[in-house]
């Protein structure tokens, strides 16, 4: 039997689903790049996407469609299915998911997974063994969450603090920054999802100054609550303060300021803007 490549499948999915090209793309956080998503439905050439691409359509696309896609369809586009135990996730390199640490996901079989304490196991944890020196490294990365460094200074437009950074969207991480899962879940419900970046510029002086890290959820793309993103304005990746205007009118217009009063406000409409995220943090050297 042949079988039906990834990219068939997920274009089948998502015209399923009755998303438009352009309208996945914006909804995966590509913004207007709607190209670079279109490589995964056309000239992709691995057997399985990206696994943090596919935990992000898991709710774009589950419930969707007739019949109504499942998340078992979802997360095969992956190369998982259901039924599969939840163990943890670690970010790896490049910015990719290591299919060994996913959240929510392992082999079915009760086998011990690679990288993870004795005792654990894809169906039901077994009897906890003594801890041996071989155990502390697979503990410590639990513990850990692997953040990557993009410099998008040099690489600004549409999508550019990327969620996916597959090899295809031009984008590689310039380093990794380790931080205790305990002190990073306090900003952001998606450890997998942050990424950080440098200041340019003195519109968000004193607050950020140029050269400052700031640490960005690149899963949030709605400008709600009102706080500082990172976005597409139509000219440049800018890191400014979003507010939504109230009101019913489609689209929606946003209010886009900067904290340097040397700098005018001014307002777009969501369609005009692709946020790539929200910044969660920074770090202050003093």
């Amino acid at each position: 039997m042949t079988r039906i490549r990834i990219t068939d499948r997920l274009k089948a999915l998502r015209e399923r689903a009755g998303y438009t090209i352009r309208d996945f793309a914006r909804a995966l956080g590509y913004g207007d790049k709607f190209s670079s998503y279109r490589t995964y439905e056309t000239s992709y050439k691995k057997e399985e996407l990206p696994l943090a691409m596919v935990k992000l359509m898991v709710p774009l696309l589950t419930g969707r469609g007739e019949p109504p896609i499942t998340t078992a369809e979802v997360w095969n586009l992956a190369g998982l299915t259901t039924g599969e135990a939840v163990l943890g996730m670690n970010l790896g390199q490049h910015g990719r998911t290591d299919p060994a640490q996913i959240n929510g996901f392992a082999d079915r079989q009760p086998q011990r997974q690679p990288g993870f304490p004795r005792g654990m196991t894809g169906s039901l944890p077994e009897a906890p063994a003594a801890t041996t020196q071989e155990d502390e490294p697979a503990r410590s990365s639990l513990r850990q969450v692997s953040i990557p460094e993009y410099d998008v200074l040099t690489s600004a437009g549409p999508g550019s603090v990327p969620v996916l950074c597959a090899p295809q969207d031009g984008l590689k991480p310039i380093e990794h920054w380790s931080l205790p899962r305990g002190y990073i879940s306090a900003f952001s419900e998606s450890p997998e999802a942050l990424a950080i970046i440098r200041v340019a510029g003195d519109s968000m002086e004193p607050d950020y100054q140029a050269g400052d890290r700031v640490l960005v959820d690149t899963a949030h793309h709605t400008p709600s609550p009102p706080g500082v993103y990172v976005l597409w304005d139509g000219f440049g990746l800018v890191l400014k303060r979003l507010e939504l205007l109230p009101g019913m009118e489609e689209p929606r217009r946003v209010r886009i300021m900067s904290i340097n009063p040397a700098y005018s406000t001014y307002e777009l409409t969501l369609d005009e803007i692709s946020i790539n995220g929200r910044v969660v943090g920074k770090w202050t050297w003093k």
